[in-house]
């Protein structure tokens, strides 16, 4: 009775920690749904959202030379994106990325998606601390240390820019 008493106190205790995935809301400065908080592909790749991401992300040709590169340092970084579904940049930028991390076996666990609404606020997600001005915003990290980040829009593109982090 004690062991079943504890993880029912265990189980319970974190359910306030609990956060809704792939939540949409309605924004009305955006004029239209949005997907607000954590966030995955899956939910990316669902009405309404799935006309401009799984064109984005099936037409995307990422350079194969850099993706060679970039699978050398496969679990080594992890990334956090900070995007509106809204934002026209976050359509073409957030795909683009997705499809990379596929092609170099990112695993899901080193990538944090977090949508925000037209007020740049990540809904149950504190994003004050990652200092947010433009979306989308990719910061990299290696060991937990910020190597780089990419607003708006890459210098080159997603893949290099990224690779070029990690090289410094």
């Amino acid at each position: 009775m004690k062991t079943i008493l504890t993880f029912a106190f265990l189980f319970l205790s974190l359910i306030p920690f609990a956060q809704d995935i792939n939540r949409k809301m309605v924004d009305e400065k955006a004029k239209g749904e949005i997907l607000i908080g954590l966030c995955n592909k899956q939910g990316l790749m669902q009405t309404p959202f799935s006309d401009w991401s799984f064109t984005e992300f099936n037409t995307y040709k990422p350079d194969t030379r850099v993706l060679g590169e970039l699978k050398n340092y496969t679990g080594k970084w992890r990334v956090n994106i900070v995007f509106g579904t809204w934002c026209s940049d976050s359509q073409r930028e957030v795909p683009r990325f997705l499809k990379i991390a596929e092609n170099t076996g990112l695993s899901s666990d080193d990538i944090k998606i977090i949508g925000v609404d037209s007020q740049k606020t990540g809904g149950d997600v504190d994003i004050s601390g990652l200092k947010i001005e433009k979306v989308p915003t990719f910061i990299f990290y290696v060991n937990e240390k910020e190597i780089g980040r990419i607003i708006e829009t890459p210098k080159v593109n997603i893949e290099t820019d990224l690779l070029n982090f990690l090289k410094q």
